[in-house]
């Protein structure tokens, strides 16, 4: 199965909150957000690697630390400022960018996935989903919006 295969099979989950137009919701959010869309994998790549040290064992923790991301953009409760600034110089991006990145990613991976952290989170902390080349795809579609 390709990603987007893989992701819209957690999308249609019937324990997901996710419905046919959060894609398109998620790109309208991304066009509007000041990231540089070259950067955008790069910051997911990095903030994939933090789920997945924070998920080890505990998935359910994780997705209640990203539902309170996902709605008040309380980055800060998901990444420490050193590791906001690492992200930023590894990608070559400002430390804004990766903060109005981080919500719509956890969005993405709330409404994706049911309250135990099963479905996209699980597949992203397995590696069964690379969450840079998810937002790769997301900036690249949005350059055709």
């Amino acid at each position: 199965m390709d990603l987007m295969g893989i992701v819209n099979q957690a999308i249609a989950s019937s324990d997901t909150e996710a419905n046919g137009s959060l894609i398109g919701t998620l790109l309208g959010n991304l066009n509007n957000a000041p990231v540089d869309n070259n950067k955008i994998g790069g910051i997911a790549s990095s903030l994939q690697g933090v789920l997945q040290d924070k998920g080890r064992g505990n998935p359910g923790g994780l997705m209640g630390t990203l539902k309170t991301v996902a709605a008040t953009g309380a980055v800060d409760r998901l990444l420490a400022n050193e590791q906001i600034s690492a992200i930023a110089q590894r990608v070559g991006a400002d430390p804004a960018m990766v903060r109005s990145l981080t919500p719509l990613i956890a969005q993405f991976l709330v409404k994706g996935s049911n309250s135990q952290g099963g479905g996209l989170l699980q597949k992203v902390l397995s590696g069964e989903v690379d969450l840079g080349q998810m937002a790769g795809l997301i900036g690249m579609a949005n350059k055709f919006l």
